[in-house]
């Protein structure tokens, strides 16, 4: 289909209802047709209208395959607007239906819905025991495809943990599976998932040689999905190696992708990546105006999520160029999306760089208020690494204060969570540090 016709195709299909036939089925053939156009242009606030439509008359004529079929759309909708409670609430309606007709598929579809929203919100334990219902039906009515999904899903939540052996375990078996039922786009996408767990290991060079080999199959396959991820993700390792023109090579091939097959979603994390490489090399300028476009993205297809990314980095990039106040607008402006979605790790991660600049700034008591909440979720979280780095700059902030009590105990609790970790070289500069107060861990 042109660009030029799907206006046309739109119009047709926004005809009023009184203009169809007085046949039900015909009716739910036109309003799900219309959701569908809607989806394509990644219109979902508008397609939501037209499941909500479907979903009414499905009641109305008790029509229990459509009805579920219309909860499963509306959660889809409402979790690409992130709209994450809404979408988990149309998602437990779709399991009670399941229960009453006994469709297995979409139960498993519903428990992997509820799991990816409880991940976005950050809720991870939640969305683990989710996936987990996901797996335990998937094996019992032999659904390998469901199956490889779960443990792909259980290896992304255990990655936000920063369990990242148990999420390489995870993704393993997805890879495994995949390779055993021949599905080439699954293993492609396995590929990418480890390389995207190195990426968070910070090995650069493993990331580097599964999303090359994720590369070639989406390339031979001509999967440009595939080809897209995997160049955004050999950009970011580049990218980690300080290989700033390289990444950049990749990332702007990974871009001509999005605008090819019309991929916006990806389009804005990819513009989000191209700026961080400006950042780095000291092009804030079109950093700043990377930004500003993925923002633009990501509030016309209505991702909440895209959009605190975005005001988070242009936040970053002013905090560079020494802009405080700049910095903090943008900041409490991502925050404030961050509280109304729910997503309490990315919260979290906002508190930690507030407090940071307010202890720069040497406006303690600032920063102490929002180290505090930061060390709050992390705990809530149970993100050990998160927890430890907060403790860190909180002791920094109450030595600066000459509060060395204060101070010592921050330290030694950072201590104790770097050494639990392995973090061997961070537990050893926490204790020069206490040496220096006169200090023991």
């Amino acid at each position: 289909m042109t660009q030029e016709s799907q206006p046309n195709l739109l119009k047709m299909f926004e005809l009023p209802i009184s203009w169809q036939a007085q046949d039900h089925k015909a009716q739910m053939l036109h309003l799900s047709q219309s959701a569908a156009a809607h989806e394509d242009l990644f219109e979902f606030a508008e397609a939501l209208e037209y499941h909500q439509q479907l979903l009414k008359l499905a009641k109305k004529v008790d029509d229990k395959n459509q009805q579920e079929v219309s909860l499963y759309n509306i959660a889809n909708c409402y979790r690409q607007l992130s709209k994450f409670y809404e979408s988990i609430s149309y998602f437990s309606q779709l399991l009670q239906v399941t229960r009453e007709t006994g469709n297995r598929i979409l139960q498993i579809a519903g428990f992997w819905g509820e799991g990816t929203n409880y991940q976005n919100l950050g809720q991870y334990q939640k969305a683990i025991e989710c996936f987990q219902l996901q797996l335990a039906i998937a094996c019992e009515i032999n659904e390998r495809n469901w199956e490889k999904s779960a443990f792909s899903s259980l290896g992304n939540a255990y990655q936000f943990l920063g369990d990242f052996q148990k999420a390489l375990e995870y993704e393993q078996k997805a890879l495994s599976l995949a390779r055993e039922l021949g599905d080439i786009k699954a293993i492609g996408d396995s590929l990418v998932n480890l390389g995207s767990i190195y990426l968070q290991l910070r090995g650069w060079e493993m990331a580097i040689d599964f999303c090359n080999e994720a590369h070639l199959i989406g390339s031979k396959n001509d999967n440009k999905d595939l080809i897209m991820v995997s160049l955004h993700s050999l950009g970011q390792a580049y990218k980690g190696l300080n290989s700033y023109q390289k990444a950049k090579d990749y990332l702007i091939q990974a871009l001509n992708v999005s605008f090819l097959i019309g991929e916006k979603r990806v389009r804005s994390a990819i513009l989000q990546g191209l700026s961080d490489v400006c950042s780095q090399t000291n092009n804030f300028e079109q950093a700043i105006k990377y930004n500003l476009e993925s923002l633009d993205i990501s509030r016309e297809i209505g991702n909440r999520f895209g959009e605190a990314a975005a005001l988070s980095r242009i936040a970053i990039t002013y905090q560079h160029l020494g802009n405080v106040s700049k910095a903090l607008n943008y900041y409490q402006q991502s925050l404030t999306i961050l509280q109304e979605i729910g997503a309490a790790a990315s919260q979290q991660q906002l508190f930690f760089n507030i407090g940071t600049i307010y202890y720069r700034e040497r406006m303690y008591a600032k920063a102490i208020g929002f180290l505090r909440n930061a060390l709050v979720l992390a705990q809530e979280l149970k993100i050990n690494a998160e927890q430890a780095r907060v403790e860190f700059v909180l002791g920094a902030v109450f030595q600066k204060l000459q509060q060395h009590r204060d101070a010592i105990h921050h330290y030694r609790q950072a201590y104790q969570i770097y050494k639990s970790l392995g973090d061997e070289s961070q537990a050893e500069h926490i204790l020069k540090t206490m040496h220096k107060l006169g200090a023991e861990p």
